[in-house]
């Protein structure tokens, strides 16, 4: 089955007339918020970490997709076979970005912290871990116990793959 789904204008990327390519444009990025004072600035997201704005390019293409949605994998119906096309070259396209077989699995998780959890669920037991004692403490939980390896925080990131091949 071939299922087309259009695209806009609106979803194709930006190209500055230097022929370099314009910054992605992010949600709410002139939004303004209110102050004690009554005044209204304009908000500073300093916390990307915990949870990154969306692109408008990103919401362009889900208001798109938004009306075939319906279960992955679990329906017979047509707007379920669209979404269910929809997942799967999301996955394809992954790992054509990462360079990966099409042998290679590609596990959508809902943010970090979760993959972390769950790659650390799925390990052997006895399997050694390194961390840096630098990691985020989000990053550092799932690994406890003796298999554990904390090493110092190297200096630069050219240190930091010598040290892991010492190491390993």
């Amino acid at each position: 089955m071939t299922i087309a789904i259009p695209r806009t204008a609106t979803t194709t990327a930006t190209v500055a007339a230097s022929d370099q390519r314009a910054l992605p444009r992010v949600v709410g990025a002139s939004l303004r918020v209110p102050l004690v004072t009554g005044e209204r600035v304009e908000y500073a997201n300093l916390d990307h970490a915990a949870s990154a704005p969306c692109l408008e390019q990103v919401r362009d293409v889900v208001d798109e997709v938004l009306p075939w949605y319906a279960s992955v994998h679990r329906g017979a119906g047509f707007a379920s076979q669209v979404t269910t096309k929809v997942y799967e070259q999301a996955r394809t396209s992954v790992r054509r970005f990462l360079g990966a077989r099409s042998s290679d699995a590609v596990v959508f998780t809902r943010n970090t912290t979760d993959a972390l959890n769950l790659l650390a669920r799925s390990l052997p037991k006895r399997t050694a871990v390194l961390l840096f004692d630098t990691d985020h403490h989000a990053a550092l939980l799932p690994w406890r116990g003796p298999d554990v390896r904390r090493l110092r925080t190297p200096a630069t990131p050219a240190a930091a793959v010598l040290e892991l091949d010492r190491v390993l």
